[in-house]
């Protein structure tokens, strides 16, 4: 299978662009956050040249995303034959980030599409493989169905393939896609962590930009550091918010002893887990209770080597420039305790 990888969503964004340029039947794209700025203006304007001529475009942005980070103007996509659909449900927010092209090409990782990360550390992923960009368009389908999407060409990617049980998934095969569906009480995303951190025997890396772990996750670390297991997490030094900045340190302050926490430099975004520098998972969610619980959410599960060789190399970039939580100063703040108690309140939320 061929690939690369992307670490910084401008890069991502221009690599997406220049495949969608080239796009002659179709352009399926899913983002929790989707914004026509200044510095995301090219690759939007790349997507509607190709409706314009002829592509058939589909669009799906999470609801919450598009209200809460800025406004979307649809018009002048829908002018080009361009259908947006917004996932909108109750509870669920739908957190994937992906893009197909022709069946040819796939990307999916971390990164959104918004001005404002345009510098942000991130990881994406463009895919070549025939069996696995199959099985991300017929999510991406899955999802076109579930936001109210009705083309039938859309459609018939849902009947084209019989997905074996993601368990059978997740213990069996060497590259798949993980789908994680909450409201269908799929629990494929907690399965897969709990099942890979146990028999997890030399090394675990963690790459999160929010760090705000269920109960059942510090335990399987836990016991995986007791087994001599080195953990490793890495988690930027300042978000995008306060609030979260405040709920890392204070998981990593629990956390802390026989588990190894750096902190990067800069905002990174990406979500990483790499498991006896052997197999790695690159995707969507974050290490939160709306990740595991809520969201809907993808990521990538490999075990060829060269992409457990990249990957490797771009942590170990990474960790060159952090910095070790016991050599960082203690954040202690006079309104500490009252926040961790709130933080700890309302994790099962966040």
């Amino acid at each position: 299978m061929k690939y690369k990888f992307y670490t910084t969503s401008e890069s991502a964004w221009q690599a997406m662009m220049e495949t969608i340029q080239g796009a002659k039947q179709y352009i399926f794209l899913e983002s929790f956050i989707l914004i026509e700025d200044e510095l995301t203006k090219k690759l939007l304007e790349a997507i509607k040249d190709r409706a314009a001529a002829g592509v058939k475009v589909k669009i799906i942005v999470d609801r919450v995303g598009n209200f809460w980070f800025g406004r979307l103007s649809v018009d002048e996509f829908i002018k080009n034959g361009i259908e947006i659909l917004f996932f909108s449900r109750l509870l669920n927010r739908n957190h994937r980030k992906i893009l197909v092209v022709d069946g040819q090409t796939a990307f999916i990782g971390g990164v959104n599409i918004h001005g404002s990360y345009a510098k942000w550390t991130d990881l994406h992923v463009r895919l070549n493989g025939k069996f696995l960009i199959k099985k991300i368009t017929k999510s991406f389908a899955t999802v076109y169905s579930l936001a109210g999407g009705a083309d039938p060409q859309v459609i018939r990617y849902l009947k084209r393939w019989r997905a074996s049980s993601p368990r059978h998934a997740i213990y069996h095969a060497k590259t798949f896609l993980i789908e994680h569906w909450p409201f269908r009480r799929s629990s494929t995303l907690s399965d897969y962590y709990k099942h890979k951190i146990a028999e997890a025997k030399d090394s675990i890396v963690i790459v999160t930009p929010y760090f705000i772990p269920h109960r059942w996750l510090i335990g399987s670390l836990r016991q995986a550091a007791k087994r001599g297991v080195l953990v490793e997490v890495l988690i930027p030094q300042k978000t995008d918010s306060s609030f979260l900045d405040a709920a890392n340190r204070i998981f990593t302050e629990e956390l802390t002893g026989g588990i190894k926490f750096l902190f990067l430099p800069e905002m990174n975004h990406a979500k990483v887990l790499l498991i006896d520098g052997k197999e790695g998972m690159i995707g969507s969610n974050n290490i939160d209770a709306r990740s595991f619980d809520f969201n809907l959410e993808t990521g990538i599960v490999f075990q060829q080597k060269d992409m457990v060789r990249d990957l490797k190399e771009i942590l170990d970039k990474w960790r060159k420039s952090a910095v070790l939580y016991g050599e960082m100063q203690v954040w202690r703040p006079w309104y500490y305790y009252f926040l961790k108690f709130l933080i700890k309140l309302i994790q099962p939320g966040l």
